[in-house]
């Protein structure tokens, strides 16, 4: 199963590659459904990090292996090593950025699951659905944040982020 999805973002590949690449161990800055992030491991290529841990809301923990990463061609590739449903096989995502007119730039996700079992099979059609609308509020939210600057307010209605501020 393949979910490409793409956005434009109002802000420069350098930018964007700063949030993107550059801090690839902390997407929980900017994306709402992931509670923690942290990237161990030596990096390749200019990498921050080899390795990558995320709590996500509605997954569990998962960990990340870096395949790709370029600060040439703006791109990276990670698989998915543990915490994947049993019905999944292999799962790897790929995002790449490229510039567009009036200093814009094109966000490309491609997520790839093998879900090739029997049970995963049948199953398709929903994980296709919930992945495609997690890939959507990522691009989203990555937008938000590169163009205005603050997380989108989606981060702040999480369970976390609001027994945090009952706690202050």
């Amino acid at each position: 199963m393949i979910i490409k999805k793409e956005i434009t973002i109002d802000s420069d590949i350098d930018s964007c590659w700063d949030v993107l690449g550059k801090d690839f161990a902390n997407p929980y800055k900017w994306a709402s459904s992931i509670q923690h992030s942290e990237g161990t491991g030596n990096g390749f290529n200019g990498a921050p990090c080899s390795d990558r841990a995320c709590d996500v809301q509605g997954m569990g923990a998962l960990k990340e292996k870096l395949l790709v990463y370029s600060d040439v061609t703006h791109s990276l590739k990670y698989e998915i090593i543990e915490g994947l449903p049993s019905i999944v096989k292999k799962g790897t995502n790929s995002w790449s950025l490229s510039t567009k007119e009036d200093n814009r730039t094109t966000l490309t996700m491609e997520m790839y699951f093998d879900n090739s079992s029997f049970i995963g099979t049948l199953m398709k059609p929903i994980m296709k659905f919930q992945m495609s609308r997690m890939a959507h509020l990522f691009l989203e939210e990555f937008k938000y944040y590169l163009e205005k600057g603050t997380p989108h307010p989606r981060k702040f209605n999480t369970s976390k982020h609001k027994a945090r501020a009952k706690n202050r």
